[in-house]
C-alpha cells in the first residue's frame, strides 16, 4: 500500500491531539481535580471548550443535509442553537453563583430535591452521556469508512482509544486543553473548505440564480403567515433557544473562576457557534446551488469526493473528527464524575482515597461501551437516544425554575419527574409523526406536575430566591445601572457634540484624507468598464465633482484664516464626508461596475481607513447603513423595486464583503482601539495629577522629619526597579525579543506608577494635616461617582493576569447625594478601591453605598478576599507611613494612601476604619 497524504495528515492530528491529553494530564489526584481542574482557566479556554462541547460531530453532516432539503426553512430556525448559548450566558449563569464549584448538575440540583433527585439525575444523566459519546463514535465510524475505504472498526477504534485515554487519566483539564486544539481544527477548516467550493464554480450568477429560483430560499415565502411551515418552523426555533443544561455543559459553568468570566465565556461561545453554524449552512447552499439533484443524505460524501484535492480530504475528515472528540471526551468526563460523585456517594460504595481510581475507571468503562453501541447495537443505542429526550423532561424545567428561585420539596420533584417521563414516553409512542419533539410536552407535564403538587399538597419552599449570597441581585442592580446609563446617553445625544469628538486632532489629517479620497474615488470611477461607464456617466460624474468640492474644503483648511475657521462646521463636514466618501460612493460603484473586483478592493480599503479614522462601532454603523442606502439608492436612481435576477450575486458578495470587514474591525481594530482609549485615560489620569502635583509642589518644604525618615523606604525600592530595568534593557537590547522588551517597560511603567503615587499622597498628607487645603463643596451623585472611580481603577491598576479571576459586585443605593468636596473624595474612594485590587489576586470585591434616612448617615463600604490585615495592625494602618505586617511589599504607599483618605474623611466629619480576618480579605468603612 502507497504512501496516502490524506491519512497521514489524518493519523498526525490524531497524533497530535494524544500528546496534548498526556501533557495537559498531570496533577491529576482528587475528584475535584478531575472533575474542574482547578477552577484557573482563562476566559477564551473556557470559551473554546464550550464552543467544542456544543458543536458536535453529527452537527456537520446534519446540518448540510437539512440546509440542501429545506434551505431557509432550516436556517433561520436553526440560529437558535447558537442564540440559546447567548440567552444562557445573559440570563442563566449569572442566576448560578451557588452552583459553582459544584462537581456535577446531579449534585446541585440534589442539595435543592433532595439525595433521591441526586440519585435519579445521575442515572439518567450518565445514560445520556453514553448515548451522545456512542452517537459520536457511530458519526466517526461513518466518517473513517468515507476516509480508509474500508472497514472503519480499526480506524475507529484507534481514535475512540485517544478520546478514552486521556479523558480518563487527564481529567477536565486534559479535556479542555485538546478542546481548544480541536476547535482550532475545525474553526480553521470549515472556513477554508467553504472556500475552496466557491472557487471551484466558474459562474457564480447561475449559482446564485439556481438557488433565488428555489422558494424554499426565498425569505419572503419563509415569513408568510400564510405559509403552513411558519408556525411549524417557528416552534423549531423556539425548541433550538430552550436552555438546554447538559451534564457537560452545567460542568462548564461550574469549572468557571467566576460568574463574570462564566458569562463572558458562554457569549462568546455563542457568536462564534452561531457564525460556524452558518458556515456549515453555506456548505448546504453551494452544494445545492451546483448541483440540486444530489441526495440529501449523502452530501458528505460528495463532498469529499467531488471538491476535495489531493490532501485535502485528510484535513476536512480532521475537523470533522475533530468535532465528534471534542464533545466525545466531554460527555465521558461527565459521566464518570456523575457516576463516582453522586451515583457511588448515594450507595456508599467506595471511599474517598479511591475516589479517583473509580472514576477513570469508569471513564474506561463508558468510552468502551459507547464504542460497541456505535459499531454493534442500534436499538440500544436508539433508546439511549431516546433518554436524551427524557433529560430535558425530566431536567429542564426544575433546573430553569430553580434559578429564577423556586424551589420545592422532594416529593414534589418526584412526581414532577414521573408526569414528565410517562407522558414524554407515550408521545415518543403515539404522536412521534406530529413533528413536534416529545420533550415539549415532556416538559409540559414536569412543568404542571411541579407546580401542582406544590401547591395543592402544600409542600415547603416557593419562591424564596437564590442562595447565591446576594450576588445576582448585585450584578442585576450593576446591569440597571448600565440600562440607565445608555438610555441616558442616547437622550442626552447631541449630534454637533459628536461630530466635534469625532473630527482629528490634528488638522494636517483633512489634506490626507483628501488626497486619499480622490485617488480612491477616481480608481473606482474610471477603473469600471468603458460601456457601463458610459451608460452612467451622468451620476458618476455627480457624485466625482461633488466629492472634488468636499476634499477641495479639507485640502485648504489649514490654511484658512483663524476667523474663518469654525470647529462645528468642520467637525460636521468631517463626520459627512468619511460617510459619504468612502463608504456610500464607493459602495454604489462597486455596484454600478456589477461588483468589479478592483471596486471591491477600494470598497474594503476604505472600510478599513474608517476603522482606523473613527471608533470602531461608529464604523460599523456608517458601514452597514451606507450600504443599504448606497443599495436603495440605486433602485431609485434604476427605477426597479429589487436588484435585477442578474445581479443577485451582488447582493450576495456585498453581505460578504461587510461580513469580512465587520469581523476585521471587530477583530484587529476593536482590541487595538480599546487599549489606546485606556492609554488616553492613562494619560488624562497622569495629566491631571501632574498639574496638581506642580500646584502643591511648594508644600515639600514643610515636610516632616517622618517623612524625611522614610522617603528612602518608600522611594527607593521603585528608583531601583526603574535604573536595574532600564541598565538590563540597555546592555541586551539587541539580544531581547519584542514581547521581552515590552515585558520590562510594563515593568519600569508600574515603578514610576508607584513611585508617583508615593509622592502624590505625601503632597496631600503633607497639604491637608498643615491645613493648606481649599474645599470646594457641591452637591455629588455618590453612586456615580464610585461606578466611575471603580471603572478608571480597573483601567489602571486591575492587572492583565487578574481580571479573569477578580470579580467586582455593586450594591449602591440610588441617588445618594452629599455635599461634599469631590475632588478630595474622589481621592478617598480611589485609595481604598486600589488597595483591594493591588491585595487581592482572585475572588470577590463587593462595593456597597447605603444611606440611613433616619441619622441621615451614608455608609460606603469595599470588601475584598485578599489577604487580610493581622488585627494588631488594624488600628494603625491608618497611620502616615504604616503598612499591614502581612501586606508589606516592594510597592509602598498603602499606609500613606490610607493615611490621606482619614485626613479627608475627618474633615468631612466622617468616620473611617477597617475590619479583616486574616487570609480571608479586608472590609474598609467610611461613614459620612
Amino acid at each position: 500500500m502507497g504512501f496516502n497524504l490524506d491519512i497521514a495528515i489524518f493519523t498526525i492530528f490524531v497524533a497530535v491531539t494524544l500528546i496534548v491529553g498526556i501533557l495537559s494530564s498531570r496533577g491529576v489526584t482528587n475528584i475535584s481535580q478531575f472533575a474542574l481542574g482547578g477552577r484557573n482557566f482563562s476566559t477564551l479556554a473556557l470559551s473554546a471548550t464550550v464552543i467544542a462541547t456544543w458543536s458536535s460531530g453529527s452537527i456537520f453532516s446534519y446540518t448540510i443535509s437539512e440546509t440542501y432539503k429545506n434551505g431557509l426553512h432550516f436556517i433561520i430556525p436553526f440560529i437558535g442553537d447558537g442564540l440559546v448559548l447567548v440567552i444562557i450566558g445573559y440570563f442563566l449563569v449569572p442566576r448560578m453563583g451557588e452552583f459553582l464549584g459544584k462537581l456535577s448538575i446531579a449534585e446541585a440540583l440534589g442539595e435543592i430535591y433532595g439525595k433521591n433527585s441526586r440519585l435519579i439525575i445521575s442515572i439518567i444523566g450518565i445514560l445520556v452521556c453514553i448515548g451522545v459519546t456512542a452517537a459520536q463514535f457511530k458519526v466517526s465510524s461513518n466518517l473513517m469508512k468515507l476516509l480508509f475505504g474500508v472497514s472503519s472498526f480499526n480506524a475507529t477504534l484507534i481514535s475512540a482509544m485517544v478520546v478514552i485515554f486521556y479523558s480518563a487519566f487527564g481529567g477536565i483539564r486534559a479535556v479542555t486543553f485538546t478542546d481548544i486544539l480541536q476547535f482550532f481544527a475545525f474553526g480553521t477548516i470549515i472556513p477554508i473548505v467553504t472556500f475552496f467550493i466557491w472557487q471551484s464554480f466558474n459562474d457564480h450568477n447561475a449559482l446564485f440564480i439556481n438557488i433565488s429560483n428555489n422558494p424554499s430560499f426565498d425569505y419572503q415565502e419563509v415569513f408568510s403567515f400564510e405559509n403552513p411551515r411558519f408556525f411549524v418552523n417557528l416552534s423549531i426555533l423556539c425548541y433550538f433557544m430552550l436552555p438546554r443544561l447538559t451534564p457537560a455543559l452545567f460542568q462548564r459553568v461550574s469549572m468557571a473562576k467566576n460568574i463574570n468570566q462564566a458569562t463572558k465565556a458562554f457569549l462568546i461561545a455563542g457568536c462564534c457557534c452561531l457564525l460556524v453554524d452558518m458556515l456549515i449552512c453555506w456548505i448546504g447552499i453551494l452544494l445545492y446551488g451546483s448541483d440540486s439533484g444530489l441526495d440529501p443524505n449523502d452530501l458528505f460524501s460528495s463532498l469529499l469526493n467531488n471538491y476535495s484535492g489531493f490532501g485535502f480530504k485528510g484535513f476536512i475528515v480532521s475537523g470533522v473528527m475533530a468535532m465528534i472528540m471534542s464533545t466525545s471526551d466531554s460527555y465521558i468526563n461527565s459521566s464518570s464524575v456523575m457516576f463516582t460523585n453522586d451515583f457511588c456517594e448515594y450507595f456508599k460504595l467506595i471511599q474517598k482515597k479511591n475516589e479517583i481510581i473509580a472514576i477513570r475507571a469508569f471513564s474506561i468503562i463508558v468510552g468502551s461501551f459507547a464504542f460497541i453501541l456505535a459499531v454493534k447495537a442500534q436499538t440500544i443505542l436508539g433508546l439511549l437516544m431516546m433518554i436524551g429526550g427524557l433529560y430535558n423532561a425530566v431536567l429542564t424545567v426544575p433546573l430553569l425554575f430553580a434559578l429564577f428561585g423556586f424551589r420545592s420539596s422532594s416529593k414534589s420533584f418526584l412526581i414532577a419527574v414521573t408526569c414528565g417521563v410517562t407522558i414524554t414516553t407515550i408521545w415518543r409512542i403515539y404522536f412521534a409523526d406530529s413533528g413536534i419533539d416529545s420533550a415539549i410536552p415532556g416538559m409540559l407535564a414536569n412543568f404542571i406536575g411541579l407546580f401542582g403538587t406544590h401547591y395543592l399538597l402544600r409542600q415547603p419552599g416557593g419562591w424564596v430566591g437564590l442562595k447565591d449570597g446576594g450576588r445576582f441581585a448585585k450584578i442585576k442592580k450593576e446591569k440597571k445601572y448600565r440600562w440607565q446609563k445608555r438610555i441616558q446617553n442616547i437622550k442626552e445625544f447631541n449630534f454637533i457634540r459628536f461630530c466635534l469628538k469625532n473630527r482629528p486632532d490634528s488638522e494636517i489629517a483633512y489634506p490626507l484624507f483628501a488626497l486619499f479620497s480622490i485617488a480612491a474615488v477616481y480608481s473606482g470611477m474610471f477603473s469600471i468598464d468603458e460601456v457601463i461607464r458610459a451608460g452612467h456617466a451622468d451620476i458618476l460624474d455627480k457624485f466625482f465633482h461633488s466629492v472634488i468640492i468636499i476634499c477641495s474644503i479639507f485640502l485648504t483648511y489649514p490654511i484658512w484664516p483663524v476667523s474663518l475657521k469654525s470647529d462645528k462646521f468642520i467637525g460636521v463636514t468631517w463626520t459627512f464626508s468619511i460617510f459619504y466618501i468612502l463608504i456610500f460612493v464607493s459602495s454604489f460603484q462597486l455596484i454600478i461596475s456589477q461588483f468589479g473586483g478592483f471596486q471591491a478592493m477600494i470598497l474594503m480599503m476604505n472600510i478599513i481607513v474608517l476603522g482606523l479614522l473613527s471608533r470602531w462601532y461608529i464604523s460599523l454603523f456608517m458601514t452597514v447603513i451606507g450600504v443599504i442606502l448606497s443599495v436603495q439608492f440605486f433602485k431609485l436612481y434604476m427605477g426597479i423595486d429589487s436588484l435585477p435576477s442578474s445581479m443577485v450575486s451582488t447582493k450576495f458578495q456585498l453581505m460578504y464583503i461587510l461580513l469580512l470587514s465587520s469581523s476585521a474591525l471587530l477583530i484587529f481594530l476593536k482590541p487595538k482601539q480599546d487599549q489606546l482609549k485606556v492609554s488616553e485615560a492613562k494619560s488624562d489620569y497622569f495629566s491631571e495629577k501632574f498639574t496638581e502635583q506642580q500646584q502643591r509642589i511648594e508644600a515639600l518644604e514643610d515636610v516632616k522629619n517622618e517623612i524625611l525618615r522614610n522617603i528612602p523606604h518608600e522611594s527607593n525600592t521603585p528608583l531601583t526597579g526603574v535604573t536595574s530595568l532600564l541598565e538590563s534593557l540597555c546592555s541586551n537590547f539587541n539580544n531581547l525579543s519584542r514581547e521581552y522588551i515590552y515585558d520590562i517597560l510594563k515593568d519600569i511603567e508600574s515603578s514610576g506608577e508607584r513611585l508617583k503615587t508615593f509622592v502624590q499622597n505625601t503632597m496631600d498628607l503633607s497639604r491637608l494635616v498643615t491645613g493648606k487645603y481649599d474645599f470646594k463643596t457641591g452637591e455629588v451623585n455618590l453612586g456615580e461617582l464610585i461606578y466611575a472611580r471603580v471603572k478608571i481603577c480597573k483601567k489602571l491598576y486591575l492587572e492583565e493576569k487578574k481580571k479573569d479571576f477578580l470579580q467586582f459586585y455593586y450594591d449602591i443605593e440610588d441617588d445618594i447625594r452629599l455635599s461634599c468636596d469631590q475632588r478630595y473624595i474622589t481621592k478617598v474612594i480611589d485609595n481604598i478601591i486600589i488597595n483591594a485590587i493591588q491585595y487581592t489576586d482572585d475572588g470577590e470585591i463587593n462595593i456597597n453605598l447605603t444611606k440611613d434616612y433616619k441619622t441621615n448617615k451614608i455608609l460606603f463600604t469595599v470588601s475584598d478576599q485578599g489577604i487580610g490585615i493581622p488585627t494588631k495592625d488594624l488600628y494603625e494602618i491608618f497611620a502616615p507611613f504604616i503598612v499591614g505586617s502581612r501586606t508589606k511589599t516592594p510597592a509602598g504607599g498603602r499606609g500613606i494612601g490610607l493615611a490621606v483618605a482619614k485626613e479627608i474623611v475627618k474633615l468631612h466629619k466622617g468616620k473611617i476604619w477597617a475590619e479583616s480576618i486574616e487570609g480571608k480579605g479586608s472590609t474598609f468603612f467610611v461613614e459620612l
